[in-house]
């Protein structure tokens, strides 16, 4: 395995020399695909093998050194490097261009993993990035294996000093990046729903991309701001209102099992975050598995031991009132929006959003501490001084 690991590595700088200086014959991305696909392959053999939960030691820096001795002892930084390197020569790619852009996000994800800390760090805004380069056809496949494969396994880890991980503060630059190139409005709002549903701060990013983005990550950025956020005064608003949906062609994620009998159509509504079940049942994808209802239950059936998770759905709607069905509040003004499993539950697996009363009930000393909420800003004098200055930079942009 190693030998052949080294051969693969060896023939994508390889590759990348022969782009860089336009040496014939030219590799089409097929080729490089094929190589890229086997070295996924490779990683996800190596993955189903492991003993323990790598996707759960992952979420902490402190389990690094015992996930990474999981592993046989091959150069996935190199590997790493490589797939840095050919990103930077995808331009040169006329063939196939398509089909290695598809391989890459795939390795990406793969790969991450087996990756070290400060590689972990820069896999958000590196798979991000991708999208500068790689065709608008897989645009929607860029803000998946975000949202789906990265994101939740990078932005949320913990670190040894308990400070924000670096993935995390790059946050911004990776929104700007996804608002910058593309130009689908659905694209944003599932990018920025899945990160509310991971990071308590997200406001902060989105004031820093319309302090200092280019125009049109600066303009989504402003539209999606007082899209989402509860508002700063209420009053402005008809309170029975319900805010146009600012993006309606939201591209269901489908169940990635290989069988799935309704392949290709059914939303995912569960996941698996059991590395060897995940790699069983869909031989090509990274972990985490997502699944359609009828998949999870016929796969729960023969792994009754297995959990099976309920994915958030996107929001539904925006609306200015209190969307808890037992509200008795006299005023019913939203005030929060929450993203918590529990909290989406009596939501339908939606986000909800809470009118003061409601809030104080769900999220108080005694439960919903580690909910993930998001409440209209401050008074810009309760502010730190980082997100007052993006506040202030943003108003004068």
């Amino acid at each position: 395995m190693g030998t052949k690991f080294a051969a693969c590595l060896t023939n994508l700088n390889e590759y990348y020399q022969r782009l860089l200086h336009g040496s014939q014959p030219l590799p089409s991305g097929t080729d490089m695909a094929n190589t890229v696909k086997h070295l996924s392959q490779t990683l996800l053999s190596v993955l189903k093998e492991a003993r323990e939960a790598p996707l759960e030691m992952i979420k902490s820096q402190k389990f690094d050194s015992e996930r990474m001795a999981l592993y046989p002892n091959l150069d996935y930084k190199q590997l790493y490097n490589a797939l840095t390197q050919l990103m930077d020569v995808i331009p040169l790619i006329h063939i196939g261009l398509q089909a290695f852009g598809q391989a890459l996000l795939q390795c990406l994800a793969c790969l991450l993993p087996f990756l070290e800390h400060d590689l972990i760090d820069n896999m958000p805004y590196l798979a991000a990035s991708s999208i500068s380069v790689l065709p608008m056809e897989l645009h929607q496949d860029i803000v998946n294996y975000l949202c789906f494969y990265i994101l939740p396994f990078t932005i949320t880890r913990k670190t040894e000093d308990n400070n924000e991980n670096s993935a995390s503060q790059s946050i911004a630059a990776v929104i700007m990046m996804i608002f910058q190139y593309s130009n689908n409005p659905a694209h944003h709002c599932q990018l920025l729903e899945c990160l509310m549903t991971l990071k308590p701060g997200v406001v902060k990013d989105i004031l820093c991309v319309i302090a200092y983005g280019t125009a049109p990550a600066r303009a989504s950025a402003a539209k999606l701001l007082f899209y989402y956020w509860p508002s700063f005064n209420p009053n402005l608003f008809d309170r029975r209102a319900v805010l146009v949906k600012f993006a309606n062609d939201l591209s269901p994620f489908v169940c990635q099992r290989d069988s799935c009998p309704n392949a290709g159509n059914a939303e995912a509504g569960k996941v698996c975050y059991d590395h060897r079940i995940s790699i069983t049942f869909a031989t090509e994808s990274p972990p985490p598995l997502y699944l359609c209802i009828e998949c999870a239950n016929e796969i729960h059936r023969e792994h009754p031991n297995q959990m099976f998770y309920d994915i958030l759905h996107p929001m539904q709607q925006v609306s200015m009132v209190c969307e808890n069905k037992n509200c008795r509040a006299s005023d019913k003004s939203a005030i929060s929006v929450c993203f918590s499993t529990e909290c989406a539950s009596y939501n339908g697996n939606h986000p909800i959003r809470y009118c003061q009363q409601c809030h104080n009930i769900r999220h108080n000393n005694r439960r919903g501490g580690d909910h993930i909420y998001h409440m209209a800003l401050p008074h810009i004098s309760q502010l730190d001084a980082q997100t007052r200055t993006y506040l202030v930079q943003a108003i004068v942009r």
